[in-house]
């Protein structure tokens, strides 16, 4: 089952593949009509309610020229979903300047870019920003501290901004995932090939449900509850999809 989300208007960013792809299908899939933004170049079966358009969410200019765009084709916007990012793994006291610059560039900045922009598209109407934190944020993760403090980042934006755009009607919150998507793909590429198979086991047992990690389209009915006017009620929250791997307040 779906969440009827006919006529609302939703930009995606991050929607080559992972969480972003899965958003996509499934909003379409619900009514919405969509304009899919990423860095990278995106293929898909052709659909009246669905633009894939060129964005680096790291560069203003480029982010400010997408969502003109975007809102053309929409007709304006009621969602913004953001689960584009950058993910990384390194020693903390092996970081670089470089590495830290360019986690934030993608992370943080691209959160404030796109985040910016929506409300300049939503402030007269109000609408629903969802942002993407991380369970690195809330417990931290080894050998992932410039992508733990980025995604940290981006959980006190979200807070902050909640407060501030309220009066808008404008709601922001965040989701911190733990799917299998690239993102997990390039932790275990950083695991010596002859662990990974143990590393991925120990990542699936660390869940409380049978089945172990699932793929970014099990994040999707949470955004488009998020999406709808179901939440309303509901803003400046991070919420945990993860198969009861955090059990936030436990």
């Amino acid at each position: 089952m779906t969440i009827d989300l006919t006529g609302r208007r939703i930009i995606v960013t991050g929607s080559a593949s992972g969480i972003g792809a899965g958003a996509v299908e499934y909003f379409l899939a619900s009514g919405a009509k969509v304009a899919a933004l990423d860095i990278q170049d995106q293929k898909g079966d052709a659909n009246p309610n669905l633009v894939r358009l060129a964005c680096d969410v790291s560069d203003r200019a480029r982010v400010t020229k997408a969502f003109d765009s975007a809102a053309e084709f929409l007709g304006g916007l009621d969602v913004l979903c953001h689960p584009g990012g950058l993910n990384g793994r390194g020693i903390a006291e092996e970081l670089t300047a470089e590495d830290m610059r360019s986690m934030f560039e993608v992370n943080v900045m691209g959160t404030y870019h796109t985040n910016q922009e929506a409300w300049r598209l939503m402030r007269e109407q109000g609408g629903s920003i969802i942002n993407f934190s991380s369970m690195a944020a809330i417990r931290g993760l080894r050998n992932e501290a410039h992508y733990a403090a980025s995604k940290g980042a981006v959980a006190a934006w979200t807070r902050a901004v909640a407060l501030d755009w309220g009066k808008y009607n404008i709601r922001v919150n965040a989701i911190a995932p733990v799917a299998f998507t690239a993102m997990a793909e390039v932790a275990l590429a950083y695991i010596p090939e002859a662990q990974r198979e143990a590393a991925l086991k120990q990542m699936n047992s660390m869940q409380a449900l049978p089945g172990g990690l699932r793929g970014g389209v099990a994040i999707a009915p949470l955004l488009a509850f998020l999406a709808s006017d179901a939440s309303d009620y509901i803003t400046g929250q991070t919420f945990s999809v993860d198969g009861g791997v955090m059990l936030l307040g436990s």
